[in-house]
């Protein structure tokens, strides 16, 4: 990777069974957490959460390795093959993660797209849902550099759903794989809300990228 040519991506991913640590955020609040790897690739972490959640922690994480009244700290290791894990796998390094209500945030830089379709592609095959919140690409360089800057939380569910949906199907490709009443259907919706939520999908992403 070239520098200043990298893509920095950030991802939700739910219902990923394998990390103890996305179970664990359901019955707690995380105040911070870290991961990292050992030479045997298993991953090793520890949390911090409020003393008063501490005994909703899942037993799997066992006891607190230090509690001082206020919080309490965990240690946890293990080589499930959870989000942790799958993301450094594509050379990868996780730069932040966050744990909230069972949906993990973590954050990457990659190389290319073709890496972070990979790690989306690898991580769907583990977990109930992958969502791109955010990508930032780098520019070239030099005076002109820019970035181009997706922000996940400008779209409301629905329409980020529409857009994925779409995109996924063919939608934008040119000759389309899919029309607008074959999108719609597989969205359970009508045709004429299809594309009025793809409308207001599109403006939102193209004010987006035209304001970099």
């Amino acid at each position: 990777m070239g520098s200043g040519t990298g893509i920095r991506v950030q991802l939700a991913v739910s219902d990923a069974s394998a990390c103890p640590i996305s179970a664990a955020s359901t019955d707690v609040e995380i105040e911070s957490l870290t991961v990292g790897r050992r030479q045997d690739d298993a991953v090793v972490g520890e949390l911090t959460v409020a003393n008063g959640g501490s005994e909703a922690v899942e037993s799997p994480l066992g006891e607190p390795v230090f509690a001082d009244g206020s919080r309490a700290v965990y240690r946890y290791s293990h080589d499930g093959g959870c989000p942790c894990q799958r993301v450094p796998d594509h050379g990868c390094p996780i730069r932040d993660l966050e744990a909230v209500g069972g949906q993990l945030r973590l954050s990457f830089i990659a190389p290319d797209l073709e890496t972070v379709r990979a790690v989306v592609t690898d991580l769907r095959s583990s977990c109930g849902e992958v969502h791109v919140r955010r990508l930032t690409r780098s520019g070239l360089g030099g005076e002109n550099g820019s970035l181009a800057l997706v922000d996940r939380d400008a779209f409301t569910d629905r329409q980020y759903e529409v857009l994925e949906t779409a995109h996924e199907m063919g939608y934008f490709e040119s000759p389309k794989e899919a029309t607008s009443r074959d999108v719609a259907a597989a969205l359970d919706i009508s045709s004429a809300t299809f594309v009025e939520h793809l409308a207001v999908a599109q403006s939102k992403l193209l004010d987006q990228l035209l304001e970099t």
